[in-house]
């Protein structure tokens, strides 16, 4: 077959199950704890909260932005209308980035107070968002592969929207040299600056 004829909504199915294992394999990354069976209540409660809160608020801000880059995606491919070989191949690459969010979102809960693991996690982050970018600029550079029609302001809400997570993200490994508290704190700015995003051009986009 020759990958140009590939359909669109081929490959959105392939990305709709990535999506979905990256998740499942971040759920399983959270390790229950190990403890002994005669371990009196007080010090289960003292160490549950020391272990787990931790990894799960890691896990809710990783299945946040990846849910992000999820709803991103299936707005972006709802205006592609055609694929070459250069978009399955970024399409891939973007996937790639995704399923490896799975892994780093692990290390983050284990390793969490570790610079390296801090920078390599926003860095992962970074290079997803930017290759998503890279996928809708090519595509809808010139209306090469979307809808013809396409609104100028529609492209540049989703160039927007796109830039927002990798950018903080590229921000943050800056911020880790200073704190690396704060720098997980400053991931929180990703679901508020989108909704900024959205709010800002909502009066244009409603209209189209």
């Amino acid at each position: 077959m020759n990958l140009n004829e590939i359909k669109v909504e081929y490959i959105i199915s392939f990305s709709d199950a990535l999506f979905a294992f990256s998740i499942t394999f971040m759920a399983l990354s959270i390790q229950l704890p190990n403890f002994s069976a005669n371990i009196a209540e007080p010090d289960l409660t003292r160490r549950l909260f020391q272990m787990l809160v931790p990894s799960i608020i890691h896990y809710i801000i990783s299945f946040i932005i990846v849910g992000i880059y999820w709803i991103s995606y299936h707005r972006i491919f709802e205006h592609i209308r055609r694929m070459n070989i250069t978009l399955i191949w970024l399409n891939l690459l973007f996937l790639l980035f995704i399923s490896l969010v799975a892994y780093f979102t692990g290390l983050l809960t284990t390793y969490g107070t570790h610079r390296i693991v801090i920078i390599t996690f926003a860095g992962i982050m970074s290079a997803t968002g930017f290759t998503l970018c890279i996928l809708w600029w090519y595509a809808s550079h010139n209306r090469y592969l979307v809808d013809e029609g396409i609104h100028p302001h529609l492209v540049k809400y989703f160039l927007s929207r796109s830039l927002a997570s990798p950018v903080i993200f590229l921000i943050s490994i800056g911020i880790s040299f200073i704190n690396i508290q704060l720098t997980q704190l400053f991931w929180a700015l990703i679901l508020p600056v989108t909704i900024i995003i959205y709010m800002k051009h909502i009066p244009y986009i409603s209209k189209l």
